[in-house]
């Protein structure tokens, strides 16, 4: 962490005030990020009991205890990815939009495999609703599409970034 001179003028109040409002960022951090851990950990324990189920489950039931256990662990790779952020942060690194872009492409995944996996067990769905889930999973496509595009551009960039910056030491 970089410590700045004071801007000119600026009173010592202001930095006591400056310096405390820091460490109640950071603690509010610590905070989140150890709760964020502790949900993945419980949510952890919550897959495997799904996936003992999952074993024991007798044929007919397998799929909506396959669907159920990739639900769980799609929900703690979010919530791991969302506690990864947090102590980004903490470390004082600039926050990125990677991890928030990883996050909703775990989201929108995990929901096509709820659509998908529910049209699977349903059997034959009334029309209607076969022609929503259909426009709904055309639309979730297009979401994680448009999620890779922005990943990919990302890494690009920062790919590029560090290439240019090798290349200024020279």
């Amino acid at each position: 962490m970089s410590h700045h001179p004071p801007p000119p003028g600026s009173s010592r109040l202001q930095r006591i005030g400056v310096r405390s409002l820091r460490m109640i960022e950071r603690l509010i951090f610590f905070i989140i990020g150890t709760m964020l851990f502790a949900a993945a950990l419980a949510l952890l324990m919550r897959a495997a009991v799904v996936l003992w189920a999952l074993f024991l489950s007798p044929q007919s039931e397998v799929m909506s205890a396959g669907s159920a256990f990739l639900d769980v662990v799609l929900l703690v790779l979010m919530v791991v990815e969302l506690a990864y952020t947090v102590v980004l942060s903490l470390r004082g690194i600039v926050l990125s939009a990677e991890p928030f872009l990883i996050v909703g492409l775990i989201a929108v995944i995990r929901r096509i495999l709820v659509i998908t996996v529910g049209e699977v067990h349903d059997g034959h769905m009334a029309s209607q609703l076969a022609e929503n889930s259909a426009i709904e999973l055309a639309i979730l496509t297009a979401v994680v599409l448009a999620f890779v595009l922005s990943i990919t551009m990302l890494r690009s960039r920062t790919r590029n970034e560090d290439l240019s910056g090798l290349h200024n030491d020279d």
